[in-house]
């Protein structure tokens, strides 16, 4: 056959699988939802109230046709950008794909339905609550990089130059820093399970589109029924393709001060009631 009606097949292929797979492997949270996945961050990566890591990868692409430098990412490559939520055991639990490359930054995440949703409210993410033996009632949160902005459902770590000498800062971000292991860990196994995010891809963009979504139910699916054990310690399997699978840069977007006020609550809590044995350790290892 033809390259033309490989490429049909393909893409046919992968929209019929997200048509049928989607309401059972990818559905939209409810609270109920949130709620587990709040618990199972608390015992696994001992970060409470948390419903989610986000990240955001360029998936690389040949230069479309006629499509100037729309595509083209500060990496120079040319790129489409894959933006996910996942859960506390690397399951995607949300995932936009197709933003042009040159929209590295903070323009990505704004444009998205994740955080259109986050500032309507319309998540249905659980109402706000103490933490145990912890007097301030704290919201439901999802952690991510430099690459996000601060909000009051989104944390992000302390920049370089408020945590150099300050233990606090530090260990909040090396809390932050190993919930936030799991997006990571999911990109890590969706390169290396599915070939295709090996090399750039030479199919147009809205097939480009299908088969990443495709691969992400794929991946659910995989998590799910393959009964995977995932250490807390252990979220290394999988190497991202440093080539194709790019990260984000770093948003420089202002911040509400109700969500430093926020994040001041989570490293009050993480320096106290709600510390753990061996996070002093690892920071003095640099591990923030």
């Amino acid at each position: 056959m033809g390259d033309r009606t490989v490429a049909n097949i393909v893409n046919e292929v992968s929209v019929a699988k997200w048509t049928t797979m989607q309401p059972d492997y990818l559905p939209q949270p409810t609270s109920e939802t949130w709620l587990s996945i709040a618990s199972d961050f608390n015992s696994r990566w001992n970060f409470p109230h948390c419903v989610g890591a986000i990240d955001g990868k360029h998936i690389v692409i040949k230069k479309p046709n006629k499509s100037g430098s729309s595509y083209y990412n500060y990496k120079h490559t040319f790129s489409i950008v894959l933006m996910a939520a996942v859960d506390a055991t690397s399951k995607f639990t949300f995932i936009d794909v197709g933003s042009m490359g040159r929209f590295s930054d903070g323009n990505i995440f704004s444009s998205c339905e994740l955080e259109k949703k986050m500032v309507r409210g319309s998540l249905k993410l659980p109402s706000p609550s103490e933490l145990p033996s912890f007097q301030h009632s704290m919201p439901y949160v999802f952690v991510g990089d430099e690459a996000f902005p601060l909000m009051c459902n989104l944390m992000r770590p302390y920049p370089k130059k408020q945590v150099t000498d300050n233990h606090e800062n530090k260990v909040f971000n090396y809390r932050l820093s190993r919930a936030r292991q799991t997006v990571e860990c999911a990109f890590g196994i969706l390169a290396s399970r599915f070939r295709v995010f090996q090399k750039p891809f030479e199919i147009k963009v809205s097939s480009v589109v299908s088969v990443v979504k495709a691969a992400c139910l794929l991946h659910n699916y995989l998590r799910r029924n393959a009964a995977v054990n995932v250490d807390s310690e252990d979220v290394s399997t999988g190497q991202l393709p440093k080539e194709q699978l790019v990260p984000v840069s770093r948003n420089r977007a202002r911040s509400v001060q109700a969500a430093f006020a926020v994040r001041q609550k989570y490293t009050a809590y993480f320096n106290s009631v709600g510390s753990v044995e061996w996070q002093d350790e690892r920071v003095s290892e640099g591990q923030y």
